[in-house]
């Protein structure tokens, strides 16, 4: 789906040649090996429960006591929701395509902005910079906002020199304190002369042909308000948990926005590669910068709360998935599980908001999907906690049970991690197993744990 963009330049976090699948029936045949090597994986998932009596084990532990037996009914129903919701989504996912573009095609290519704010980045700042100079647009179209967030780094200093080197396209704001990254975008957008701005992270690196990919969704259909690009893992081969964070990206970008685009309403544009329509944003930019949730100013999720404005005025959002940005991603435990919890404060706290208004006559066509959408992903974290909780207290109750469902989850694991196939074609999916077994075991309490702390306004990372 994006081979041609990785083409596009030789990254650390590229993969090695030698787990590439080279399958000629994959490449051939495409979506339909994929779609029966999915039917043969849940097969086989059923038949190692079976096996293994999962579902044997399963009715004995929730007879054992008057709580499980309870708990039965809407364990079961709750399980058929997500497995329904799962499959639907699927579907829609099969069904997307990013847009392209021939190079003969006669394109009148927008005036494009593209914003980058930077706090104590020094040793990646240039590197983005010029990973923007360097993409396949053209020149004359083409501007650079670089906000330097108060560092106290040499992030200024390399800004400074890149602008010596590019000239009147590239210009530079400083800030003498840290501001924030929202005060950043916004002394940005205010400054924009493009009629479309990308947000560009100051840690990552953008494809050659990533800008062209991501401005076509608004250049052919004037109903688009805002583009996902995609994001990959720049330092993949780091370490074991980088390697499986680029799973995890893969599946949450390729899939998640995938199927999302299919009716209009990818939830989230991420600040390392979106696109969005100046005239749009200025309809909302000043209540956004200044945005409150809890009586308390928001001060992160900024590309969640773009996207949710961007929805509320009516404009679809969509993702192009050969628009690909390269960025770091946290290699210890400990950050990884402050990006999620920053994550997820975002999501409880926006999905709140888009609950508002989801269903409103807020736009005229594909109202019903989000609205699924919201239902299905909303239902999964209660589903996830009870579901952990049940299988903590079935090894209280009986030890030996943990040995047969590692195998089990083991296998689902497997089955979920498959969706990375379709993009890439590599054995690294198999990165995906060990990480949903993270996920399940060691992940759990991210969700209660945001929820409970909505008040934190740390952007915990920096």
């Amino acid at each position: 789906m994006h081979e041609e963009a990785l083409e596009d330049m030789e990254l650390e976090g590229q993969q090695a040649r030698g787990f590439l699948l080279n399958f000629k029936l994959l490449k051939d045949k495409g979506d339909p090996f994929l779609i029966f090597f999915t039917i043969l994986s849940s097969v086989l998932v059923v038949f190692i429960a079976l096996k293994l009596r999962i579902f044997a084990m399963w009715s004995e532990f929730l007879n054992s006591s008057l709580f499980l037996k309870l708990s039965t009914i809407p364990f079961l129903i709750a399980a058929i929701v997500v497995l329904a919701g799962l499959l639907w989504r699927t579907i829609l996912w099969f069904r997307y395509k990013a847009m392209t573009f021939s190079r003969g095609e006669d394109i009148d290519w927008p005036g494009l902005t593209v914003l980058m704010p930077a706090f104590n980045e020094e040793d990646l700042i240039s590197k983005a910079i010029d990973s923007v100079f360097a993409a396949d647009y053209p020149s004359d179209k083409l501007e650079l906002i670089c906000v330097n967030d108060g560092s106290s780094d040499l992030t200024h200093y390399y800004m400074k020199r890149a602008k010596q080197k590019y000239g009147d396209r590239m210009k530079v704001i400083n800030f003498p304190k840290n501001q924030g990254k929202r005060r950043a975008l916004y002394a940005g957008v205010k400054q924009a002369k493009g009629s479309i701005m990308v947000t560009v992270d100051s840690d990552s690196k953008i494809a050659r042909a990533s800008l062209r990919h991501l401005v076509l969704p608004m250049i052919r259909d004037e109903r688009v308000g805002a583009v996902s690009g995609r994001v990959a893992v720049l330092n993949e081969q780091e370490n074991f948990l980088t390697r499986m964070l680029s799973i995890r990206y893969s599946v949450s970008f390729d899939f998640g926005r995938g199927y999302q685009d299919v009716f209009g309403t990818v939830i989230c544009t991420p600040g390392a590669l979106s696109a969005y329509r100046t005239s749009v944003l200025r309809q909302f930019i000043y209540e956004w910068v200044n945005q409150k949730f809890m009586d308390l100013p928001c001060t992160y999720g900024e590309d969640r709360g773009l996207t949710t404005y961007v929805l509320k005025l009516g404009f679809l959002t969509r993702y192009q998935s050969n628009a690909v940005v390269y960025t770091h991603v946290p290699p210890t435990f400990s950050g990884m599980s402050k990006m999620y919890l920053r994550w997820t404060r975002s999501f409880i706290r926006e999905s709140i908001l888009f609950g508002r208004f989801m269903l409103k006559p807020y736009r005229k066509h594909n109202r019903v999907q989000p609205v699924l959408d919201f239902f299905f992903m909303n239902f999964l974290h209660p589903f996830h906690l009870f579901s952990v909780f049940i299988i903590f207290y079935s090894f209280v109750i009986n030890p030996l049970f943990i040995i047969r469902h590692l195998a089990f989850l083991i296998a689902v694991s497997f089955f979920l991690s498959m969706y990375y196939l379709r993009s890439n074609k590599s054995l690294t999916f198999l990165y995906g197993i060990p990480f949903g077994l993270l996920t399940a075991f060691f992940l759990w309490w991210i969700v209660p744990y945001s929820a409970l702390t909505m008040r934190n306004r740390s952007w915990l990372t920096k």
